[in-house]
């Protein structure tokens, strides 16, 4: 069973990054995602701000994540929108698991938790911004830790 998800981090590589990140996602139809994020590169971390949506869903939940960031070679390039196919079924607590790409080349591979109520499959469109100012020298956490600061 362990075979798999090993292929698929092998597929994409050595981690360059990772992110630490909290979104919300409501829904009626058309769906609408925002929230904040870390970004862990280079011996510092970001803050992040996430924006974007999706279609056909209703309802909303709350999710708390981490990804994996592969080939990351400068910060700018974590800047971009994101694309992925999404299928979400929660009803109390439940987890989510997705890989997003960007123009730049940036992949991020994602694992959160979900809570709330909300029923969505869409094609989801997330953009992020990083924000240099808000630079401070730490590591990569071992995990993320919630809320984000």
């Amino acid at each position: 069973m362990a075979a798999p998800s090993a292929w698929a981090a092998d597929a994409l590589g050595q981690p360059t990054a990772s992110l630490c990140f909290r979104l919300h996602d409501a829904a009626l139809a058309g769906g609408y995602s925002w929230g904040k994020g870390r970004l862990y590169f280079g011996g510092h971390s970001y803050p992040v701000k996430i924006t974007g949506g999706g279609a056909v869903g209703i309802g909303y939940s709350t999710l708390r994540g981490e990804g994996k960031v592969y080939n990351l070679a400068r910060l700018s390039d974590i800047n971009g929108t994101y694309w992925s196919v999404r299928a979400e079924g929660t009803i109390g607590r439940g987890r989510n698991v997705a890989v997003l790409d960007n123009n730049h080349g940036v992949d991020i591979k994602a694992s959160m938790h979900t809570s709330g109520a909300h029923l969505a499959a869409a094609v989801m469109r997330l953009t992020l911004k990083v924000n240099p100012g808000g630079e401070r020298a730490e590591a990569m956490p071992a995990s993320c830790t919630f809320p984000i600061r």
